[in-house]
């Protein structure tokens, strides 16, 4: 019989950075490898990864990559970990899309990904194994779950997805596949649980159309409308109606160009003669056939609304006028609250209509309670295990489970952390008390994990309280300054207001040089080490920081 493992290697107790892997006999199939973005305590950093040492261990039993659809806490790891673990990657056209979208933005070689596109009701047998995708309802077009059969009874991974039975290509949900999948014993269902702990369906709060109302699209100026890149649900609808209404699309730059381009290419987008110009054209428009697209991720997007808000944008093309309506139909993340906040105060600044829907009314496209009720009925699995969420929404999920009275209790629902592992054997499952390595892995720029503590300290000093370089170089023969001082500071406030401390510290610096060079045997270690002490002393006396202090003294013959 086979002896089946589930691996929480990220996703679990935080937003984001799912990444599952099912290990069954020798073989390993790694569902999702995404990223989450750094928070204010991380400076320097661009992206986070789950730890993946448990893939680098047993690499050679890898079989492949799963990817359910293309958002970036799906998706983003895997160019990163691909180096060291390679392995067929499966997912949808949109998806691969996205892949290549991502790549291409941060400098990775998308060519060596070998990548197989799949329809959301293929199969393929991958090592002798049956693997089945079926489609769901997502707000990214063309996601999929992913079914491993096994003889315990199928594995199934259910990725964020909502009950829905209204027909748009690219969002139906494979309601024969399921059938077909659901007639076989569902071992245990894995289930994205972001949305776990609000009343009712999600569906159709998810609608951003539903919320504004259509309507929208007859005001008499230009529009322009904000909605972040993977939710693409909500782009599709809306840009289609924009078009039908009479509206011309106009991409506010190169991001927003390709995501209307690839949309376009893919059939999504019902253009029509002329419905789509481009962002030099938009002063020559008629206000009222204007649609100006903005799309984006997480604080790039803010940052980019709020340089159009106080016409900071770097292309001087268009500006926001009283005239304008501007509808922000971003969702804020925890990591973007501050900088949302900022943002949305800068476009009421502009004196344009800003229309906001309430986060309560406008819900991320995750299933809700009744929605993870629905998806329990259908798979009727005899284990659970609630995942891709913060810890207080895998419990509402288990306790949505336990509740529904279908043979769920404590026994077989699992609330389980980064680095467990669940073990079935003969239909039985628990978790074990050992645990393989999980955490985070920091991406700066193209350096993988080479990052520690000490470094985000050292940066996050530099952010808090500054930092001081002073350089000089000095003649060893005549022993006398030759060209200098320069002194520059950065992250300290009072640089513009207070030049008498600058010049102090100039002074101090000059003075300190000066004094060693008149010995001996001058050492330029202890000449630095000089500075670094009487600098640091008159700047924490002066104005109680402790910025850090950089002497630099090149030495000539």
């Amino acid at each position: 019989m086979d002896k089946i493992r589930i691996i929480m290697l990220g996703g679990q107790d935080e937003a984001f950075k799912n990444m599952v892997a099912i290990e069954i006999n020798n073989d390993i199939f790694v569902i999702e490898a995404g990223f989450t973005l750094p928070d204010k305590t991380q400076p320097g950093i661009d992206f986070i990864i789950p730890r993946y040492d448990y893939l680098v261990e047993n690499k050679e039993k890898v079989r492949g990559y799963f990817l359910t659809h293309g958002y970036d806490s799906v998706m983003g790891a895997l160019p990163y970990i691909y180096e060291k673990v390679p392995a067929q990657i499966y997912c949808s056209i949109m998806t691969a899309n996205a892949l290549y979208g991502f790549c291409l933005h941060n400098n990775l070689d998308f060519g060596r990904l070998s990548i197989s596109k799949v329809k959301v009701d293929d199969d393929v047998k991958i090592a002798n194994r049956l693997v089945s995708f079926f489609g769901v309802t997502s707000n990214f077009a063309e996601s999929f779950g992913v079914c491993i059969d096994t003889d315990q009874g199928n594995v199934i991974y259910l990725p964020n997805a909502v009950a829905h039975n209204d027909f748009e290509p690219g969002f139906t949900p494979s309601k024969q596949k399921i059938a077909r999948i659901t007639s076989n014993k569902t071992l245990v269902l894995l289930i994205e649980s972001f949305n776990s702990d609000k009343p009712g369906y999600c569906s159709p709060n998810y609608k951003l159309l539903q919320v504004l109302k259509n309507d929208i699209f007859d005001q008499s100026g230009r529009l322009f409308l904000a909605i972040d890149w993977p939710n693409l649900f909500n782009i599709i609808e809306c840009l289609n109606l924009a078009m039908a209404r009479g509206r011309k699309i106009i991409p506010y730059d190169s991001t927003a160009r390709e995501v209307v381009n690839g949309l376009v290419k893919e059939g999504y987008l019902k253009v029509q003669r002329d419905s789509i110009s481009s962002i030099e054209e938009v002063n020559r428009l008629r206000p009222q056939d204007v649609l100006v697209f903005i799309t984006g991720f997480g604080k790039r997007l803010l940052d980019k609304i709020a340089l159009l808000a106080t016409k900071n944008n770097d292309e001087k093309i268009v500006f926001l006028t009283k005239n304008d309506t501007f509808v922000f139909g971003v969702h804020i993340l925890p990591e973007t609250e501050t900088a949302a906040t900022d943002t949305i105060d800068e476009l009421y600044r502009t004196d344009c209509t800003v229309l906001r829907p309430k986060p309560k009314e406008y819900l991320r496209m995750h299933g809700c309670e009744e929605d993870i009720k629905y998806f329990i009925a259908s798979f009727r699995p005899a284990y659970l295990v609630p995942v891709s969420a913060p810890f207080v929404k895998l419990l509402a999920c288990a306790k949505v489970a336990l509740n529904m009275n279908v043979g769920l209790n404590h026994n077989n629902v699992f609330i389980v952390d980064n680095g467990d592992i669940i073990e079935f054997e003969a239909g039985f499952g628990r978790v074990l008390s050992t645990k393989v390595v999980a955490g985070d892995v920091f991406i700066d720029g193209k350096g993988i994990g080479d990052i520690g503590a000490l470094v985000l300290e050292e940066r996050q000093r530099f952010a808090d309280e500054g930092v001081i370089v002073l350089g000089v170089t000095i003649s060893k023969s005549k022993r006398e300054i030759v060209a200098g001082p320069d002194v520059q500071a950065r992250g300290l406030v009072f640089l513009k207001d207070n030049e008498a401390l600058i010049r102090e510290i100039t002074r101090l610096f000059v003075t300190t040089v000066q004094n060693e060079l008149v010995k001996e045997n001058y050492s330029i270690v202890y000449m630095e080490t000089a500075i670094k002490d009487i600098v640091f002393k008159a700047i924490r006396r002066s104005l109680n920081k402790t910025p850090t202090i950089i002497p630099i003294i090149a030495e000539i013959n």
